[in-house]
């Protein structure tokens, strides 16, 4: 039987100038939003000549996603350091670092990412509920390496 549950998951998150790729752990999860998502990303495009003809290509894109964590956290303050360094205004230059985020799930599946944070809030928002807003941060990737969770069941 499939276990769909990712509650263990574990994430670390390194930068290469700001942390020194040194991984940091990525725990505090918020419930009132995704975690982690990745949305579908175009990889070929098709279209139709004059004559009805098929046309395909290739196209190649970055991976985005987005990571959500609890606000006033260490893990909030890791994001905002990384997304702070990399955000860049006059007479201050970005860090211009490369980020590996690497994920494994409680059922064994891994994935590594290597690319950029692209967005985050740039101070903390406030909800209408009273609460500090969720901080969500913005990454596209240029690398995506996932290795497949191992049935440990099968043959039993």
């Amino acid at each position: 039987m499939a276990d769909v549950s990712h509650n263990g998951a574990i994430y670390t998150i390194s930068a290469s100038n700001t942390f020194a790729n040194v991984p940091v752990p990525i725990s505090a999860f918020p419930k009132d939003t995704d975690p982690f998502d990745v949305p579908n990303t175009d990889i070929s495009d098709l279209e139709l000549g004059t004559n009805g003809d098929p046309i395909s290509w290739t196209v190649q894109n970055p991976i985005e996603s987005s990571l959500a964590v609890i606000p006033a956290t260490d893990d909030h303050e890791t994001l905002q350091t990384i997304y702070n360094n990399n955000r860049a205004e006059k007479g201050s230059p970005s860090a211009n670092d490369v980020i590996t985020l690497v994920r494994i799930l409680p059922n064994g599946e891994t994935t590594t990412m290597k690319g950029k944070i692209t967005s985050g809030p740039a101070t903390t928002s406030l909800a209408s509920s009273g609460k500090i807003k969720t901080p969500v941060y913005g990454f596209k990737w240029f690398k995506v390496f996932r290795t497949p969770a191992v049935n440990i069941e099968v043959g039993f």
